[in-house]
């Protein structure tokens, strides 16, 4: 799980936070601090403001409190207040901070502004919250979604007519896909309007297909594959159906480029995602096969 990600988990945890203080009348301030898995000293912290972060009557700062709170978490690995701990400097030994592990991350949220045992409450509530969005997020592709593993030839007559000799099957048909933008169904090659050609042909493996692909000197997905690695196998296909763009922004939070390749086509899409430097080869991500 990237930084990136967790960052995310954790601004939607404050707005469960908020919407709860909300629900119980109170206001202050909630913060949450995360530290990622496998990260020794880089804690990712944010905070959301219910209300007022001060009380200036009982010349509280709110913001200060809820951080001490997050801080003296960090430092104990256990909820705040605990009147066995010895506080260490910039620490008030308040209620309200919970500490808990979860998929190796390990989390401080905080509440302030209400009584030590409802700024608890707050707390506990944002933590099994993010706990959730990272539940949520696991397996994000279904291995049963596997489709398609699509194959980068050198000439592909030979390799069709090798591969039907292999599996015993007629010699699967070859055609040219002519690769471009027409109105209302785009394709894009990092991000730009570049037409191509590309031979191809698909032998149905079952529950899978097998695609040949060969290709022409213009700029192309296939084409950089080539230029990098000769031939071999380009991407894996998924077909995740209305997850699609969940799936493209959780993999675009993790850090991959999702615009290599995008094409549009009536009642379908597929889009390219550069993988290939982690998973050793790349996604192609598909509403409908």
């Amino acid at each position: 799980m990237t930084n990136e990600q967790l960052k995310g988990f954790i601004a939607k945890a404050l707005d469960d936070m908020k919407a709860k203080a909300e629900e119980m009348g109170i206001q202050g301030v909630a913060a949450a601090s995360v530290l990622n898995k496998g990260e020794d000293v880089d804690w990712i912290g944010e905070m959301k403001v219910v209300g007022t972060p001060y009380k200036l009557k009982e010349g509280w700062n709110l913001v200060a409190i809820a951080w001490s709170k997050c801080g003296e978490v960090i430092a104990t690995k256990a909820d705040s207040g605990n009147p066995d701990h010895n506080k260490i400097m910039g620490e008030l030994g308040f209620v309200g901070g919970a500490y808990d592990e979860y998929e190796g991350c390990k989390m401080a949220f905080a509440f302030s502004g209400a009584t030590s045992e409802e700024d608890l409450e707050v707390a506990k509530y944002g933590i099994e919250k993010i706990k959730g969005y990272m539940s949520e997020e696991k397996g994000i592709i279904n291995k049963d979604q596997f489709i398609q593993i699509a194959l980068v030839v050198d000439d592909i007559q030979k390799a069709a007519k090798a591969w039907s000799t292999l599996l015993g099957i007629e010699q699967p048909d070859i055609w040219m896909n002519h690769m471009r933008s027409n109105p209302g169904f785009p394709y894009l090659y990092r991000g730009k309007d570049v037409p191509c050609d590309v031979q191809m042909c698909v032998i149905n493996m079952g529950s899978w297909a097998l695609e040949l692909h060969q290709i022409d000197n213009t700029p192309s997905t296939f084409r950089e594959f080539q230029d990098k690695h000769a031939f071999g196998v380009h991407h894996l296909g998924f077909e995740v159906g209305d997850d699609r763009d969940k799936v493209i922004q959780f993999l675009k939070d993790m850090g991959y480029d999702v615009d290599r390749t995008l094409g549009v086509y009536p009642g379908s899409s597929w889009t390219i995602v550069d993988t290939e430097d982690d998973l050793g080869v790349n996604l192609n991500i598909k509403p409908v096969r």
